[in-house]
């Protein structure tokens, strides 16, 4: 009974993970939840705090950022499993990121790398600089950002096996950072190789990004036939796969594209439905008529 058990808890998390892999982040979600369920059931505590790791990346991968660091710093503290204790540094990071909290996310992703190092661990190493370049490009700090990144592209290069999947993210990564530095050819080179790259993975949580970064592209360089069907494929998708920031982003994109081409129909359409996400801000689509915030905009939360 006990091993039909963990087999299950295994067969969920390899499901789960693999759902994460190809950007279908609700499925995965109902997967973890399963693996916790059983991993509970069968009471080995580090189990629970490996499924509880799992379900917070997920969570934060839907948005969920408050409830994603539910129980993340009970396993920090209480963990014997340096590999456990990395994740759940790592989700507790991108979850103070996400909120805004750079300096204690710079401190747990530190704490991440660190067992990281002890680990000499390619990947693990590759997954924490790119968590430190996210940090970086969330307070625009671009340069940072940027040699972070290529600091983990440079280890994902030395790993053997398939890791397109983790390529296709940093190059996306890499890509956007040159776009913020005006550098709009050479990023839109790189996106478009990350999007190759998802596309023949599957990931379509990736290919979302690097469309809607392809859009935003193509629009500051006045490409704007393009940026928009290249924006409306990315809506498409973002609202099919419930990828929310991506949603709003495109709202923006669609809206600001039309602005520029004079068509003030499509603009307001696109500018109400952004209007209705941030009721909180009811002048934001009066504003985003007036003034241009292209140059400014950050697509990445």
């Amino acid at each position: 009974m006990l091993q039909n058990l963990r087999e299950s808890y295994c067969s969920h998390a390899a499901r789960g993970a693999e759902k994460v892999r190809r950007g279908l982040f609700h499925e995965a979600l109902g997967e973890y939840i399963e693996a916790h369920d059983i991993a509970r059931m069968i009471g080995d505590a580090e189990m629970v705090f490996e499924a509880i790791s799992n379900l917070s990346m997920v969570r934060l991968e839907i948005g969920e950022v408050r409830s994603a660091q539910k129980g993340l710093r009970e396993i920090i503290l209480r963990s014997r499993n340096e590999r456990v204790v990395l994740g759940a540094s790592y989700n507790l990071a991108v979850s103070l990121r996400k909120q805004g909290n750079f300096a204690r996310a710079f401190s747990y992703a530190r704490r991440a790398m660190e067992i990281a190092k002890r680990r000499r661990e390619i990947s693990s190493l590759a997954m924490c600089h790119n968590l430190l370049g996210n940090i970086s490009l969330s307070q625009s700090l671009l340069d940072q950002a940027l040699r972070e990144y290529r600091r983990a592209l440079a280890l994902r290069r030395r790993e053997k096996g398939d890791n397109r999947f983790s390529l296709a993210i940093l190059k996306e990564n890499i890509g956007y950072c040159l776009l913020l530095r005006r550098q709009l050819r050479r990023g839109v080179r790189w996106i478009e190789e990350a999007l190759r790259l998802a596309e023949e993975t599957g990931d379509r949580r990736c290919r979302t990004d690097c469309l809607q970064d392809l859009s935003y592209a193509r629009m500051r360089l006045r490409e704007y036939a393009d940026a928009a069907r290249l924006g409306e494929k990315a809506l498409e998708m973002a609202l099919a796969e419930g990828y929310a920031d991506i949603e709003k982003n495109c709202y923006y994109l669609l809206g600001e594209i039309a602005h520029l081409v004079g068509d003030s129909e499509r603009r307001d359409q696109f500018f109400n439905r952004l209007q209705k996400q941030y009721p909180e801000m009811p002048f934001l689509r009066d504003f985003l008529c007036a003034v241009d915030v292209s140059g400014i905009i950050t697509l990445k939360a």
